[in-house]
C-alpha cells in the first residue's frame, strides 16, 4: 500500500500545484547587505549602518491587533516582538517573569495575585500598570468587542462561553498600579494558569479605553500600534514584510540587533534565501520543504536543527453535517504514516490527539483508529451523507505541505467512496469559512504543548463559536473538568476520558505531529528554537555576530 501512496503522490503534487498556486516568487531584500565574515558566516548592515536580523514567514500577516488572532501562530509571530505577554513558559515548563514579575496563588488555586514589573515601560515612556492587564483581559472578554474568544478567558470568575455579562463581576481586577488579581472558577496548577493565559498580547489602556467597543479592533491605532515589547513597530509593506526596532529600555534588556524584519517568503523560496544571505532563519520550524531542508543539512554555511514536534496538523469535520460513524470511517481510511513517510520524509509521529507521545497525560496503551479502508467502506454504509457530491476540503494556499496533504488524503478518501474537492484561500478567507460551516473539511494545524492538554480546547467551543461545530456541550466541558484539578493525579482522568472519545468519535481527525526542522545562518547563536513552537521567542537572548 505504501508504494501505492507513493506513485499516487508523486503524480498529483504536480497536479495540485497547478491547480492551488501555493506561492509565489520572494521578493527583494531592500537595502540590507552581507559581508563575509567567519566560518562562512555574514554580517548584514543596513544603509544605516545597523545590524538586522531577518527572518522568514510563510503566512502574511492579517492585523497587528493581537485580540483579532489571539491563538492563530503565524499571527503572533508578527505581534510578539512589539507586545508583551503575562510570562514566558519554555518548552520544559518553566515559567519565567515577565509583565508579571511575581505571584502568589491561593491555597484552593483559584485566586492568583501578581506583581507588574517595576521597569515595564510603553515605547511611548508612559509606565505599564495593572489596569493595562485589567483593560487587556476585559476588552478580550466583552461580547461587544469583535475579537476572537480566547480558550483561556472561561477560566474566569463572571465569564460565560468566553464573554462576560456584566464586567464588574469579571474576575481580572487591577487592586492598584502594581498589583493585578486573577480570580479562577475554580482552582488550577499555575503552570496551567500561566500557559492558557500566557496570550493574549497585554495592550496599552491608556490608547485605546476611550475608543469605543464596536470599532475597537478595527482602530487606526493598530496601523502603527505602540507595544511595551522588545522591539518598536517600524514599519511595512503589505503582504510582503514587517519591519521593527530595537527597545532600548526594554526591561529584560534591549535587543542585541538593532532591527528585525519578518518576510513573507514561499516555501520553496527560504532556502536560496538563505543561502544568498538575504535571511537568517525562520519564524516557525520546518517552514522550508523537506527536500530544501535536507539539502541544508549538506550546505556548510547554514546550521539545521531538528527538534521531536508536539504541534500537529488535523482534518477539521464539520460536526453538524456530519456523524461519529461517518468521521471514524474517515480516520479509518487515512493512512498517517504513509503520508509522514512521503511527505514528511520520515520527520515525525502519528498523531491520534492533540497530547503527543511524550505529554505527561498521555493515556498509557491508547491506540488510535488504525488504516482500514475495508472497514471505513463498511461504516461509510452505515451512516446517511450524500454520496453523489463533491465534499470541499479547505486548505491555506500558502501551507505547502498541506496542499501536498490535500493531494493524498483525496486520494485515501476517493479509495472508500468520498470524493472532494480541495479548495484554498487566505487565512483570512479559511477562518471566515470555518466559523460559517461554509465546509466538509478543512486542514489546519495547531501548536499544542509539551506538558499540558487543554491546548485543542477551543475548537470545541459549541456552534457556531467553534470551527468543528459541534453542538455538544460536553467536550468543552472534559476540558473544563481536566483544569480543575491542583495536581497531576485530579487532572489526569478528565484527559484519559478526552482521549477515549476523541478515538472513538473523532469529531476532528488528527494527522500527524511533525518535528520541527530550523535551518539559520551561522550569525545566530542562543536562540531557544525548542521554545518557538509555544510562541515564546525571547529575542533579547539572541546572539549575533
Amino acid at each position: 500500500m505504501k508504494k501505492k501512496w507513493m506513485k499516487l503522490t508523486t503524480l498529483f503534487l504536480s497536479l495540485l500545484f497547478a491547480l492551488t498556486a501555493c506561492g509565489t516568487s520572494a521578493g527583494s531584500a531592500g537595502s540590507v547587505s552581507s559581508t563575509a565574515g567567519t566560518s562562512g558566516s555574514t554580517t548584514q548592515t543596513n544603509e544605516s549602518g545597523e545590524k538586522v536580523v531577518t527572518l522568514a514567514a510563510t503566512t502574511a500577516w492579517m492585523g497587528l491587533c493581537p485580540l483579532t488572532w489571539v491563538t492563530k501562530d503565524a499571527q503572533i509571530a508578527f505581534s510578539y516582538p512589539v507586545f508583551d505577554t503575562l510570562v514566558t513558559i519554555d518548552a520544559s515548563g518553566e515559567i519565567e517573569p515577565r509583565v508579571l514579575s511575581s505571584w502568589e496563588q491561593s491555597e484552593d488555586g483559584r485566586v492568583i495575585t501578581a506583581k507588574i514589573e517595576p521597569n515595564a515601560y510603553w515605547h511611548d515612556g508612559e509606565k505599564v500598570t495593572a489596569r493595562d492587564v485589567e483593560f487587556t483581559y476585559q476588552v478580550l472578554a466583552n461580547p461587544e468587542v469583535e475579537a476572537e474568544r480566547s480558550p483561556s478567558i472561561r477560566l474566569i470568575e463572571g465569564t460565560e462561553n468566553g464573554v462576560w455579562s456584566n464586567v464588574e463581576d469579571f474576575g481580572v481586577k487591577a487592586l492598584d498600579d502594581e498589583t493585578v488579581e486573577f480570580t479562577l472558577k475554580n482552582g488550577t496548577t499555575l503552570l496551567n494558569f500561566f500557559y492558557n493565559l500566557r496570550f493574549p498580547l497585554v495592550i496599552p489602556a491608556h490608547c485605546l479605553e476611550d475608543v469605543p467597543a464596536a470599532s475597537l479592533t478595527s482602530d487606526p491605532f493598530w496601523e502603527s500600534p505602540i507595544g511595551s515589547g522588545p522591539f518598536k513597530f517600524d514599519s511595512y509593506v503589505s503582504g510582503e514584510r514587517m519591519e521593527y526596532t530595537a527597545f532600548e529600555d526594554y526591561y529584560l534588556g534591549c535587543p542585541k540587533f538593532d532591527r528585525l524584519i519578518i518576510r513573507v517568503i514561499p516555501a520553496n523560496n527560504i532556502l536560496s534565501a538563505m543561502m544568498s544571505g538575504e535571511v537568517d532563519s525562520t519564524v516557525y520550524g520546518s517552514l522550508m520543504s523537506y527536500n530544501d531542508y535536507d539539502l541544508a543539512k549538506q550546505e556548510a554555511t547554514l546550521n539545521t536543527v531538528e527538534i521531536p514536534g508536539f504541534a500537529n496538523d488535523h482534518l477539521f469535520m464539520d460536526n453538524e453535517k456530519y456523524d461519529a460513524t461517518f468521521r471514524v470511517a474517515v480516520d479509518h481510511a487515512i493512512d498517517k504514516q504513509a503520508i509522514i513517510d512521503n511527505l514528511l520524509h520520515g520527520y515525525g509521529q502519528v498523531a491520534i490527539s492533540a497530547i503527543y507521545p511524550d505529554n505527561p497525560y498521555r493515556l498509557p496503551g491508547i491506540e488510535g483508529n488504525a488504516y482500514d479502508p475495508d472497514l471505513a467502506r463498511e461504516m461509510l454504509k452505515q451512516t446517511t451523507w450524500d454520496k453523489d457530491r463533491e465534499l470541499v476540503c479547505l486548505v491555506q494556499a500558502d501551507q505547502e505541505l498541506r496542499c501536498n496533504v490535500a493531494v493524498m488524503l483525496q486520494q485515501m478518501l476517493a479509495d472508500v467512496g468520498i470524493n472532494i474537492r480541495v479548495e484554498t484561500g487566505d487565512m483570512a478567507t479559511i477562518s471566515s469559512r470555518l466559523m460559517a460551516g461554509d465546509y466538509d473539511f478543512a486542514i489546519m494545524g495547531s501548536a499544542s504543548a509539551p506538558f499540558e492538554p487543554s491546548e485543542s480546547s477551543g475548537y470545541f467551543n459549541v456552534a457556531p463559536n467553534g470551527w468543528t461545530h459541534t453542538t455538544d456541550s460536553s467536550w468543552t466541558e472534559l476540558y473544563d473538568e481536566g483544569l480543575k484539578g491542583l495536581t497531576f493525579d485530579e487532572r489526569k482522568e478528565a484527559y484519559y476520558e478526552l482521549q477515549r472519545r476523541l478515538v472513538a468519535e473523532v469529531p476532528m481527525a488528527f494527522l500527524y505531529h511533525k518535528d520541527s526542522l530550523f535551518v539559520s545562518s551561522q550569525r545566530l547563536s542562543n536562540v531557544p528554537y525548542e521554545d518557538f513552537s509555544i510562541k515564546a521567542w525571547k529575542y533579547w537572548e539572541w546572539d549575533v555576530a
